[in-house]
């Protein structure tokens, strides 16, 4: 399930606990590592060939970031978050990435706005061949990017940390993540690359706050209300006890 550390480009542990947290993270957000999925420190640095301490540093790094959570007495699990939490990531987002992308049409460089652009390709790629998890982390870098080109990188990582918990989210529901979806997103992340490209702030900002209220819609659809998020959920913000 998880790739090996290759022991030679690594000397010291604090590499190995870096290794060891981006292996982890991307078989969470790929879904190889689903919600509700207990994390053992033996069976994950066996499987990395590494020891356990750069493991249980990993480990510590991701519950700090809301991917995983303890379980009372039973260790560490992914996180499935409920609706509400969801939702309340979307809140903050869309009270950031307007400014942000307002920002960007100021201030992107060149650089910048050929990362987005290169970001776009990616998201559109993986729409094609229904590379859910390549999508959704196409769509991260994409948002990250728009922090990046606005100049502000706290923000930028803050809104890729959301994505992150939202993205982890709408893994449990891949199977209902279809082309059309997949489609109209990648638009609306072009609609919102052509304003900052073509520098103008009032339709940068306008298209984000489309795009993610957009968004909330597909996501409500997705689950529906009838959806029980409550049964079996492991929460990083109320675990679960015995």
């Amino acid at each position: 399930m998880l790739t090996p550390v290759n022991h030679r480009l690594f000397e010291k542990t604090p590499t190995f606990r870096e290794a060891a947290y981006q292996a982890i993270k991307q078989a969470i957000l790929d879904g190889l590592l689903e919600p509700g999925q207990p994390l053992i420190e033996e069976r994950l640095a066996e499987m990395l060939q590494i020891s356990r301490t750069p493991v249980r540093e990993a480990l510590a790094i991701l519950e700090h970031e809301g991917l995983i959570a303890p379980v009372y007495r039973r260790g560490l699990f992914v996180c499935k978050l409920t609706r509400e939490q969801v939702v309340e990531l979307f809140t903050a987002n869309e009270a950031v990435e307007p400014f942000l992308a307002r920002r960007a049409a100021h201030y992107a460089s060149p650089e910048h706005i050929a990362a987005l652009d290169a970001t776009l390709h990616e998201g559109e790629a993986c729409t094609a061949r229904h590379d859910i998890a390549g999508f959704l982390r196409a769509g991260r870098r994409f948002h990250a990017g728009v922090g990046l080109a606005a100049g502000n990188g706290t923000l930028a990582q803050f809104v890729e940390r959301n994505e992150e918990r939202v993205d982890l989210f709408l893994m449990g529901y891949r199977k209902a993540v279809d082309a059309e979806m997949m489609n109209t997103s990648n638009r609306e992340h072009r609609a919102i690359y052509r304003a900052i490209m073509q520098r103008d702030p009032d339709a940068a900002a306008r298209l984000a706050i489309y795009h993610l209220q957009s968004v909330r819609e597909r996501f409500a659809a997705l689950v529906g209300d009838d959806d029980d998020d409550n049964d079996g959920v492991i929460s990083s913000e109320q675990p679960m006890k015995e």
